[in-house]
């Protein structure tokens, strides 16, 4: 079998501490960030509902579900994900991030997964090294998992 190198379109997301790293794909959309409405009864990350092309989309902070402190400056932005998990009520959530995204092409040359001790932490996938550049891989489908438990918030 031969040894295929296969490259992956990805955007490399600024967030307070560290960087995301997403394939294009999942990714809908880059806006600035405008307030979302707050709700009432929410966990600490989930920031509140956005109005987005016509539909409210869940915003979180991904740096909160992480345990850490969600920050919004000058440079904040809000990426909407595309929610693959086929729930009519969340085809979208939204993630507050730190400045914009730049194109990487991810393969195996310039991706290498890091062994550590944080894997286990809430909502990342992966930890990596593209480009030598430390990056987190986020679990999106367990971020979408954790948004549609609580489903009665999003209405």
């Amino acid at each position: 079998m031969s040894n295929l190198n296969i490259s992956v379109r990805s955007l490399l997301i600024p967030m307070v501490k560290e960087q995301m790293l997403l394939p294009n794909a999942s990714l809908a959309e880059i806006i600035t960030y405008t307030q979302p409405r707050a709700l009432k009864n929410s966990p600490d990350w989930m920031l509140g509902m956005l109005p987005w092309r016509g539909m409210d989309v869940p915003l979180v902070s991904f740096e909160s579900i992480q345990g850490g402190k969600t920050e919004i400056g000058q440079g904040s932005r809000i990426a909407i994900i595309n929610a693959l998990g086929g729930d009519s009520d969340l085809p979208f959530f939204a993630m507050l991030v730190q400045g914009i995204p730049h194109l990487v092409l991810a393969n195996q040359s310039v991706v290498t997964a890091l062994a550590d001790q944080k894997a286990s932490q809430e909502g990342v996938l992966s930890h990596v090294l593209i480009e030598a550049e430390p990056a987190i891989i986020p679990d999106l489908d367990g971020i979408e998992s954790t948004l549609l438990k609580q489903k009665s918030l999003l209405k």
